[in-house]
């Protein structure tokens, strides 16, 4: 089964092959300002405005200050956190405790497991008690049954064997890149693990950030 995304401002999820399959982990990288947060607010918004729930685990904001961030992107979900459709939870509020809890008992929460796509943004190694990748992802993979997952990471974060581990372990890996040009930044999604298609996708997919419109992905002769 696939879950749409789609939406009338832009042609992401057509890009991407039409929908996203349900029971994977996608693991988004990028360095910081790669834009991880904007890609996955843009797949919630889009998620839910298909029908599904999402439980999105931050470790960047507090509430009021995703609120208004998905606000200026022209993604709002104040409407969808009031009506549960989107569970929001922060590393702060969550795992705020004598002791740091393991992964599984952070799926094992209520919020979480009634849900049908999970967003973890971003992950670090300090927020979980002894965090190993291959547990980890073994964990993931097994609560990925009949759901998406979605876990961001800065690469720099992490050894090169770590990274491969987390390669090997990711149902679908895609790279988020950014650089200068000309004085005007620009923006790359790169499909580089993508097995679960829909339909046919393009690999290297260029986009723009625009106030208020959010992700507008550009025209490109890559196919």
């Amino acid at each position: 089964m696939y879950l749409n995304f789609g939406l009338e401002s832009d042609e992401l999820e057509k890009r991407m092959g039409g929908g996203l399959y349900q029971g994977q982990i996608i693991t988004v990288m990028g360095g910081v300002g790669d834009g991880k947060t904007l890609f996955s607010i843009r797949l919630a918004y889009g998620l839910v405005k298909n029908g599904n729930t999402i439980a999105y685990i931050s470790s960047q904001f507090p509430i009021r200050e995703f609120i208004s961030e998905s606000e200026t992107l022209g993604y709002p979900l104040f409407d969808s956190i009031m009506s549960d459709r989107v569970t929001y939870l922060t590393s702060v509020f969550v795992l705020m405790r004598a002791r740091k809890p393991n992964i599984e008992e952070i799926l094992l929460n209520r919020k979480i497991v009634e849900k049908n796509v999970v967003i973890l943004d971003s992950l670090q190694e300090g927020m979980f008690k002894d965090f190993e990748p291959v547990q980890f992802y073994s964990s993931l993979r097994k609560f990925s049954e009949g759901r998406i997952v979605m876990v961001t990471l800065n690469p720099s974060d992490f050894d090169e064997q770590t990274l491969l581990k987390i390669h090997q372990l990711s149902t679908t890996v895609i790279s988020l890149n950014s650089k200068d040009m000309l004085g005007e930044r620009k923006h790359i999604i790169d499909l580089i693990k993508f097995p679960m298609a829909r339909h046919s996708f393009q690999q290297t997919i260029p986009y723009r950030i625009e106030p208020g419109r959010g992700l507008i992905v550009e025209i490109s002769s890559v196919s």
